[in-house]
């Protein structure tokens, strides 16, 4: 016996000093948890313009379009480890129709629909999706000309190269959402008049999509930490009335929030304006969650030169906050903002490409809901005939939340428009309202109405505005 475990002894240390000799091999690299191989189709909507111009003797005035553009896209992705290959193809109609000189009589620029396919080269990092798009377009446009010696009518169907840029992310195993920045090489069209006449019409565009992959991601890319639930109808009803005043929150939710302004222009018309707001966390990590708020403004504007109302969609703006998990008493958000031409109508939006900071600082003592949005944004691209933009927002808002998820409210909008005149530049309102937390059926919403009245306004602006929300939330279950 005692021979016996010697022996095992004496192996097992031969085993441990052979073991100790060997090399040790490095633990394998996790694979992404999230599966983004498989077909997906989807839908998307953003603003397009192009920097072209008409070549026309003596007088080139044509500044570009701006457009809404909004349509349907397919693709499949092939995932190998953390590389993706894919193939896509989207359709766009494009909602542009009015003169695009100075004057009508010189002519007029349209397009009507665009139509890309590309190859998608990307690096996943989970739920994050990083690609290049490489490939074809296709636009198809109307134009016009109608001047002393020279008039005609053309459509045109035209190709060329496609490069662009986006990021994914996967929220759901079966859905994900992107944001996206094309580039269309279209080269020139040409009358066919005497003399020719040159129409240079380059495109570019950034989408905002949602895609649905037929192929299910991981459930664990999509599994959250919960917090425990309040111990009573009461807390739960404050503790979403919070979430839902907090714009950085770690909550999804889509307001639907109209405007009314009362006595705008020389006609002291009604402007409305219905923001659609979509708000979703993006988690980055155990430490960093960034916050995507897009708006997309439903308009009936005022025209300033006759008793009339326009309607359309305006320049779509998206916000993007990066916010730390675990921010202490003071909650706050940092990142960029910026704003597409998207909108169908010249008097409805600014036909410039607006970029700069935005940042979000609140803090949440007992009933409360305290703090300030602010943002900057400056001209950087689209309609070089259209007005430069230098303006400022800030939105201080404070809330009381009481029983039964009633809450007083009051967000006013102080915007200044920098490079108007002194007695021009601010509007500064004053007021507040009432709202209530609940639910309709199984969903929760938030819905309130508020009243504001424009101390500091410059001329024209409406003096009055009635706003009012309506809030679909939808927390972690």
């Amino acid at each position: 016996m005692k021979s016996f475990l010697a022996s095992v002894a004496l192996f097992a240390i031969c085993v441990t000093a052979r073991a100790a000799d060997m090399p040790v091999k490095a633990p394998p690299v996790p694979a992404p948890a999230y599966n983004w191989s498989g077909f997906y189709v989807g839908a998307n909507l953003g603003g397009a313009w192009t920097s072209g111009h008409l070549n026309i003797r003596g007088n080139n005035l044509y500044g570009g379009l701006t457009e809404f553009i909004g349509g349907v896209q397919a693709g499949y992705n092939f995932q190998a480890g953390h590389l993706l290959f894919g193939v896509e193809g989207d359709f766009d109609g494009a909602t542009f129709g009015h003169p695009a000189l100075p004057t009508p009589t010189l002519g007029s620029v349209s397009q009507n629909w665009i139509g890309t396919v590309a190859a998608r080269v990307g690096l996943v990092e989970d739920i994050w999706l990083l690609y290049a798009k490489l490939g074809g377009g296709w636009v198809q446009s109307n134009a016009s000309l109608n001047f002393p010696g020279v008039t005609w009518q053309g459509s045109n169907t035209s190709s060329g190269w496609l490069a662009g840029v986006g990021v994914e992310y996967g929220f759901k195993p079966n859905w994900t959402l992107k944001l996206e920045y094309d580039y269309i090489g279209l080269g020139s069209w040409a009358s066919p008049t005497v003399p020719p006449i040159q129409l240079n019409r380059d495109l570019q565009m950034v989408k905002f999509g949602a895609n649905y992959k037929f192929e299910r991601g991981t459930s664990e890319a999509t599994a959250r930490t919960v917090a425990a639930a309040p111990s009573s109808p009461a807390e739960e009803h404050e503790d979403l009335a919070k979430k839902s005043q907090n714009p950085i929150a770690d909550l999804v939710s889509v307001p639907f929030q109209s405007n009314t302004n009362f006595n705008a222009g020389p006609f002291n018309r009604t402007q409305e304006v219905l923001n659609i707001q979509p708000v979703v966390p993006l988690h980055i990590n155990a430490d960093w969650n960034l916050i995507s708020r897009t708006i997309m403004p439903v308009i009936s504007q005022p025209s300033p030169f006759f008793n009339s109302n326009t309607n359309g969609i305006g320049d779509i703006t998206q916000q993007f906050f990066f916010s730390p998990t675990h921010p202490g008493v003071l909650i706050w958000g940092v990142g960029p903002i910026f704003t597409v031409p998207s909108a169908t109508d010249p008097i409805l939006g600014q036909g410039k490409v607006l970029l700069g900071p935005t940042a979000v600082f609140l803090t949440t003592p007992g009933h409360w809901v305290i703090g300030v949005l602010l943002n900057n944004q400056w001209s950087v691209g689209g309609n070089p005939l259209r007005p430069n933009v230098n303006e400022f927002l800030a939105q201080p808002f404070v809330n009381y939340n009481m029983a039964h998820g009633w809450f007083l409210t009051s967000s006013p909008v102080i915007t200044a428009n920098w490079l108007a005149a002194s007695d021009q530049r601010w509007t500064v309102p004053i007021g507040g309202g009432i709202g209530r937390v609940f639910k309709l059926g199984d969903q929760p919403v938030s819905t309130y109405i508020s009243a504001y009245y424009n101390v500091v306004r410059p001329t024209g602006a409406p003096n009055w505005q009635l706003r009012a929300e309506l809030s679909l939330l939808f927390p972690e279950r």
